[in-house]
């Protein structure tokens, strides 16, 4: 017995929970994108309106869009979770991928098609079959991480508009310090030694624009939010639809998944040499 079974059967359990739960997970999902205040061939145009649509004279741009911010924590921790899982089912396919000589093993790669194992033993559908699957989970996390990595880009890209508004008060402070200290010797007192310190803080404020928030730089801040909103949007439909196909390619083809050689086969040793994706 080799001494990654428990690995193994672990990897199985937790693939196993993945699949149990998919339908409740996609609910969840499918409950998210219905509750989106903007939806539809119209979206973009309905979101960048709501959000410019402000007083140019009260206007707090630095208030954070609270649409937008409920919209990206709701969003990037679905798709975090599902990358996550995407890992584990990774993990699950390839502990499970048999014990192979080198003799036994052709590789072909074609431009067109995935890398196809070509087995000279004749059994070697089930191995093509976890191949494919793991393609499909690497493409579909590699687009998870990427929403990822430029969503995280929002608040700083935000950052930098407001900071291009100049109707903000821009307040600076000065702090000045001074002491002094004197010595007097043979008073009646006897030596004295004196030290003062004074401390004075001066706060300026200044305005441009009279305090209006000029409307270009209001639709600059209403429109980069709105695309973080569809981008946020588009991320998590993408990820629903990635998730379905991977759960229904796991249910479909888990027999040939968990054992590409048939049932009963125990060629997972450490005796030959195993594929790596």
């Amino acid at each position: 017995m080799s001494s990654f079974d428990s690995y193994r059967k672990q990897s199985a359990a937790d693939a196993k929970a993945i699949l149990d739960n998919g339908v409740p997970t996609l609910e969840a999902l499918a409950s998210a994108l219905a509750s989106m205040p903007y939806t539809g061939p119209d979206a973009l145009g309905a979101a960048e309106t709501a959000f410019a649509s402000v007083d140019v004279f009260t206007v707090d741009v630095n208030k954070p869009n609270a649409v937008v911010d409920s919209t990206y924590t709701t969003v990037r921790n679905s798709l975090a979770s599902a990358a996550e899982n995407i890992r584990v089912l990774e993990r699950f396919v390839g502990l499970h991928v048999p014990q192979m000589e080198v003799s036994d093993l052709g590789l072909i790669h074609a431009s067109t098609q995935p890398l196809v194992a070509n087995v000279l033993d004749g059994n070697n559908f089930g191995v093509t079959v976890q191949m494919m699957f793991a393609k499909l989970l690497k493409d579909e996390r590699d687009k998870l991480e990427k929403s990822l990595t430029d969503t995280s880009k929002y608040y700083a890209s935000r950052a930098d508009a407001i900071d291009k508004f100049t109707h903000l008060p821009k307040i600076s402070t000065t702090e000045t310090k001074s002491s002094s200290q004197s010595n007097a010797t043979g008073g009646k007192d006897g030596d004295e030694n004196k030290t003062s310190t004074s401390t004075a803080t001066e706060e300026k404020i200044a305005r441009s624009d009279h305090g209006e928030a000029n409307l270009h730089r209001v639709k600059a801040l209403a429109a980069l939010d709105a695309q973080m909103y569809m981008d946020l949007v588009a991320a998590l439909q993408s990820m629903r639809n990635g998730y379905i196909v991977i759960l229904d390619n796991l249910e479909k083809n888990w027999t040939k998944l968990e054992e590409p050689r048939g049932k009963g086969y125990g060629g997972y040793g450490s005796g030959g040499r195993s594929m790596a994706f």
